[in-house]
């Protein structure tokens, strides 16, 4: 809070003082009475009541979590033990833009509450920062201004898919799930049919099959497990304006996959390289979910300045972990994390956003450049046995994974890639 006086009240004063300095000198009443009412205006502003103190009541916003596109509304109640006309300003940050206006002049008496309507139209963590409020006297010759911070977060969601598919993994942990597992076993997914083995219970022998062939025969299925999943998400660079970045595919992406993983009874975990890397272990539940999904909305760019104790991997990452990695291939700590990752021994699928088109004002010839050295990121990854998946925002999530689903039954063991 601050308390200063305005230039009215230095104009008044110094006329004022300057007609009764000219009024002694020249010794006559006519310059005084001039600049009386400047004096008055002075003294009925002080008996008046200087800086008549406002209070903020409470701050609040209708909804804390959104989708971009949303509209919440921000209220703030302030008070007062006197009329008084204040002048209100809001700030929101970026991902938040006013609907309605956020500043404004408004005569409060009592207790009043104004609220602002506002669009959510970035995703990310974020919320109103702060009030300020300017009141000031029936003259105008004074005023107080408060500026009071807001803590009432706000967590913009991307308009993530609803996925049913999975990404298709190779290696299972034996607790129920919904992966197929490549063993046989007690499961609801076929297998294959075949004659009755000395050993088999008799519980596996079908009725309808034995008495159509004339000897016995049982169905084998798959048992459904479930896996441990690591999302790594690059955030090192980001490509694109307003809402269509890279940044912001990679996000929607992440949070698609984490939720439909987690539904299938997948141990999550999040690992983010950005400017440290930021490593949640492998969890289970919904409360890991909303952790998860607060991590990925906290993410944004930060200038490539990690030193090398930053960027090494965490120790605690399972061994038989699944990675998929949602990254542009455009930053070399990634491409040569993701080798070494594979060289461990993991699984790893990447998934790469189509970068949004560039500028005009960029020359043909930089921009060919640009596409045949992201070619060739591509292409060395391939060569080391690292799943890249090309995906167009604009299209389906859902589809893509369900075509590699297709392709990865007849690419086992081998390098492979979704055109």
């Amino acid at each position: 809070m601050t308390r200063h006086l305005t230039h009215r009240f230095w104009l008044c004063l110094v006329l004022g003082l300057g007609g009764l300095t000219l009024a002694l000198v020249l010794r006559a009443l006519e310059p005084a009475a001039l600049t009386a009412p400047f004096l008055g205006a002075l003294a009925f502003s002080l008996a008046d009541g200087w800086w008549p103190e406002v209070r903020v009541v409470s701050t609040k916003v209708s909804v804390d979590r959104v989708v971009e596109g949303d509209t919440l509304t921000f209220t703030v109640t302030v008070e007062t033990d006197q009329s008084t006309e204040v002048d209100l300003e809001f700030q929101f940050p970026p991902t938040l833009v006013p609907v309605t206006p956020a500043r404004f002049v408004a005569t409060v008496s009592g207790r009043r509450t104004f609220p602002v309507e506002l669009e959510a139209r970035r995703w990310g963590a974020s919320g109103p920062e702060w009030v300020l409020i300017t009141n000031r006297d029936r003259l105008g010759l004074s005023e107080r201004v408060y500026r009071h911070p807001v803590n009432t977060p706000v967590r913009v969601h991307p308009p993530a898919e609803r996925l049913t598919s999975l990404i298709p993994l190779y290696r299972e942990r034996p607790v129920t799930g919904e992966h197929r597992a490549k063993s046989k076993g007690a499961g609801s997914e076929f297998a294959e049919i075949r004659p009755y083995r000395h050993g088999d219970s008799v519980r596996m022998i079908h009725p309808q099959l034995t008495a159509r062939r004339g000897t016995p025969m049982v169905i084998e299925r798959h048992p459904d497990r479930s896996s441990t999943i690591a999302l790594l998400v690059d955030s090192a660079q980001d490509l694109g304006v307003d809402i269509e970045t890279s940044l912001r595919w990679t996000v929607t992406a992440a949070m698609a996959l984490g939720e439909r993983h987690l539904r299938a009874q997948d141990r999550l975990g999040l690992l983010d390289v950005g400017r440290t890397i930021r490593w949640l272990p492998p969890r289970l539940g919904r409360r890991h979910l909303h952790t998860i999904v607060d991590a990925l909305l906290a993410t944004e760019v930060f200038p490539n300045d990690i030193s090398p104790q930053q960027a090494l991997l965490p120790a605690n990452l399972p061994s038989s972990a699944s990675i998929i990695a949602i990254s542009p291939l455009l930053n070399e700590r990634t491409l040569s994390m993701l080798v070494t990752l594979r060289s461990r021994g993991h699984d790893i699928m990447v998934i790469k956003p189509a970068l949004p088109e560039p500028e005009e004002s960029i020359s043909p010839l930089a921009r060919r450049i640009f596409a045949v050295g992201n070619e060739l990121n591509e292409r060395w990854l391939r060569e080391r046995q690292v799943v890249v998946i090309p995906w167009k925002p604009e299209d389906s999530l859902e589809h893509v994974l369900r075509r590699v689903a297709v392709r990865k039954r007849h690419s086992i063991g081998r390098s492979y890639h979704v055109a």
